[in-house]
């Protein structure tokens, strides 16, 4: 899962933060834990009060018929070690009930599945928010597409006034290679950063990411 969908899950982001394809992948994501919570059957389990105050009663009635005129203190005595005597009280365990235990368990296994674990928080590396920026006035659509993304342009940049394109990308910390795509068909690498051969002819820019860690030290 994207770190910054998995964000948005926790409370940690906010929706209006994440790309198009981000967006589907959260809009996914809900509608499967929709799925799985709607399956759940919320038939409550059934009152077994009267059932055992009925066992005790029975019980009760036996007992005052087997003793012939017993004295007030030894009928206190019989109900207090009656009391506190073990009973056995049988349960029909249905096939609903077994239904429904194993889709409380699925659904508890499947949120546990989208929540982050603390082994897979420290081996994961800490994504850097880039901004990308392409001064292009006479663009109607600037995307920026990178090693990053699969050199697909799915990170669409937002037009200011004057001209100027910009977005903010989560980066691994590493080095990558980029282009900008100028209204769907024109590479243009960018003029602020250092260009490097694509292999076809054509030129990239090549950007360094540093680790937030690497950054405090």
């Amino acid at each position: 899962m994207n770190p910054q969908v998995q964000k948005v899950l926790d409370g940690d982001a906010s929706p209006q933060a994440l790309t198009p394809t981000q967006r589907a992948e959260l809009a996914a994501v809900e509608s499967q834990l929709d799925a799985v919570l709607c399956a759940i059957p919320t038939r409550p389990l059934p009152d077994l009060a009267p059932a055992v105050l009925e066992r005790i009663r029975r019980e009760s009635r036996a007992r005052a018929q087997s003793v012939a005129a017993p004295s007030s203190s030894s009928r206190l005595r019989d109900a207090v070690a009656w009391l506190w005597r073990p009973h056995a009280i049988s349960i029909a365990w249905r096939p609903a009930y077994a239904l429904a235990a194993a889709a409380v368990f699925m659904a508890a296994f499947a949120l546990d599945s989208l929540r982050p674990h603390p082994a897979n928080i420290a081996a994961a590396p800490q994504q850097v928010l880039t901004q990308f920026v392409l001064s292009a006035p006479g663009a109607k659509r600037v995307a920026v597409a990178g090693d990053f993304s699969g050199w697909k342009p799915v990170h669409v940049m937002t037009r200011s006034e004057a001209g100027v394109w910009t977005v903010v990308v989560p980066l691994d910390p590493g080095v990558h290679d980029y282009a900008f795509v100028v209204d769907g068909e024109r590479w243009v690498p960018d003029p602020t950063a250092p260009s490097v051969n694509d292999g076809f002819g054509g030129m990239n820019s090549r950007l360094a990411v540093l680790s937030p860690d690497n950054g405090r030290s």
